[in-house]
């Protein structure tokens, strides 16, 4: 599957205040009481869910929580019956909230909550199960943990299917949008970043110089959410057709985004100065624009990207293999040095070399880039050799290029 990212841009960044004016307005979300407050999903109509704390005891997992609903700036507090924390991680358009709870005992179980009525999620012979999204239809996505490993699952009415991502060790299903797309997080080679789950393919995504990405949540118009880590802070990122913007919020020394919404409202936690964890809401920050817009060519029904020893199309027949170097041949990556007028031709008399920061992954593992330049004889050409790293797996992978934290991303298949 190509996925379609027309509108790119170089890095964005999102800096969120106590009023945006014209980038947006922010809200900080706390429970009246309460000592934490995570927020985790919203809906179309605005509904908000999350988790808060009684406690004023960190981090998660040492104490216990309660659920809430925040609908029409009413709050409503909920707990599992007989539950020493509870926790709602997930809201459908139909206002059905999905999460986890855990008694005395400590195990985890995974629940619903439609109107006022629970119902307990078991992945069968799993020792913890978490429910995190829910579908327009109350399918629900999650982790449950076999063996010591997390597993996603969807459970659809009584029936649950398991998946992970080919090669994982770890997998996190987080967000479930209204067509059926799954986003999560997953490790694969040691290497943790975000995952989305559409019509049986993955495909994978970072945000360019992270060490970390995950996807908590995604709309129906294909925007993505989620937190990515850079030098060990984390930050909320949120992804519209191929723009990366980070979500800041100063003097926070965590951010997270969790949800965004049809209407592009985006819902988060963060960990302010004062010691405690706050929600957030921003509503119209998401840039429109257009600047540059990295794009891996197509030729003779597949992607441009050859083997540099030959030119010849890596595909299905030509597989690429780890350690080899491959050519790709792309458009949108900006300026060179020295410079060419936008519309001139690159000359052959000399090399023009990408002036952008640009960056290839392979199954979200960072490439070796050995030049990026201007393809003599074109106009607005471009040429990236690259080595595919020594450890990838075999099959169809993602393959990522980004200048900046403009991206696009289509499939590499390596034997």
């Amino acid at each position: 599957m190509r996925i379609e990212m027309k509108q790119t841009m170089l890095a964005s960044f999102l800096v969120l205040g106590v009023a945006l004016g014209q980038s947006g307005t922010f809200r900080a979300i706390d429970v009246p009481g309460g000592y934490n407050t995570f927020v985790w999903s919203m809906n179309k109509a605005g509904d908000i869910v999350g988790i808060y704390s009684t406690e004023n005891a960190l981090p998660v997992g040492t104490t216990n929580y309660h659920g809430f609903k925040l609908a029409a700036d009413n709050y409503t507090t909920f707990d599992y019956p007989g539950a020493v924390s509870t926790e709602a991680y997930g809201i459908n358009n139909r206002g059905e909230i999905a999460g986890r709870y855990r008694k005395a005992d400590g195990v985890y179980h995974g629940f619903t909550l439609i109107g006022d009525q629970f119902q307990t999620i078991d992945y069968p012979g799993a020792s913890a199960t978490v429910g995190w999204g829910i579908g327009p239809a109350g399918e629900v996505v999650g982790n449950y943990t076999l063996g010591g490993v997390f597993h996603g699952f969807k459970l659809s009415g009584t029936q649950y299917v398991t998946f992970d991502p080919p090669g994982s060790t770890l997998t996190f299903p987080m967000g479930i949008n209204s067509q059926g797309e799954i986003s999560g997080a997953t490790t694969i080679g040691g290497i943790s970043q975000a995952f989305i789950l559409s019509d049986g393919e993955y495909t994978l995504i970072s945000v360019p110089g992270s060490t970390f990405t995950n996807a908590v949540g995604n709309s129906s118009r294909g925007d993505v959410v989620g937190r990515y880590l850079v030098g060990g802070v984390s930050y909320g990122y949120a992804l519209r057709q191929g723009i990366f913007t980070s979500i800041k919020i100063p003097g926070a020394a965590f951010v997270g985004a969790g949800a965004i919404n049809e209407r592009g409202d985006i819902v988060g936690r963060y960990y302010n100065a004062d010691g405690f964890y706050h929600g957030f809401l921003v509503t119209g920050a998401l840039p429109e624009c257009q600047s540059f817009a990295p794009r891996i060519a197509l030729t003779q029904g597949s992607v441009a990207v050859t083997h540099s020893s030959t030119f010849r199309l890596v595909n299905a027949a030509s597989p690429a293999a780890p350690g080899e170097v491959l050519s790709l041949f792309a458009s949108g990556l900006g300026p060179t040095r020295p410079s060419v007028a936008p519309g001139q031709v690159f000359p052959s008399s000399s090399i023009s070399t990408v002036a952008s920061e640009l960056e290839v992954r392979v199954n979200g593992k960072p490439a070796e880039v050995l030049g990026a330049v201007g393809l003599p004889g074109t106009v607005g050409g471009y040429q990236v050799n690259f080595r595919v790293p020594a450890d990838a797996p075999k099959g169809s992978l993602a393959l990522q290029l980004s200048v900046g934290m403009a991206t696009d991303l289509v499939k590499l298949v390596v034997q």
